[in-house]
């Protein structure tokens, strides 16, 4: 996945600043598959932002779609929150009506390291 720009923001909250490398919108193409369907290639979009607020929070959205067609298959959206004991809170809202709060405890946030 490629990161297209990086937002700039001089009143970055403190506990957001190890995830600061986040910050802005992130582009890559994958492909997809099951054992009962076909293969498909897709596009996906990840974008990071902190508030104007300052505040201790970063404004997360996605979405997929069908390279081929364009046609969008999947979004999100949600907020992640670093918490003072060193934690990270990720609350999640898919376009499917499903919700979703995450809670990570590591020490090494600012080497976060995902699998898509």
């Amino acid at each position: 996945m490629d990161k297209e720009k990086e937002e700039e923001s001089s009143a970055i909250h403190p506990a957001v600043a190890p995830l600061s490398y986040l910050l802005g919108t992130w582009k890559g193409e994958g492909e997809g598959g099951y054992p009962t369907i076909n293969s498909f290639r897709y596009g996906e979009e990840l974008h990071f932002s902190h508030p104007a607020s300052g505040k201790p929070v970063i404004a997360y959205s996605h979405k997929t779609w069908k390279l081929d067609s364009g046609q969008p298959m999947h979004s999100e959206s949600g907020y992640w929150r670093p918490k003072p004991d060193g934690s990270l809170e990720v609350v999640i809202a898919q376009s499917t009506g499903l919700a979703e709060v995450l809670v990570f405890s590591s020490p090494f946030l600012s080497s976060l390291v995902f699998n898509l």
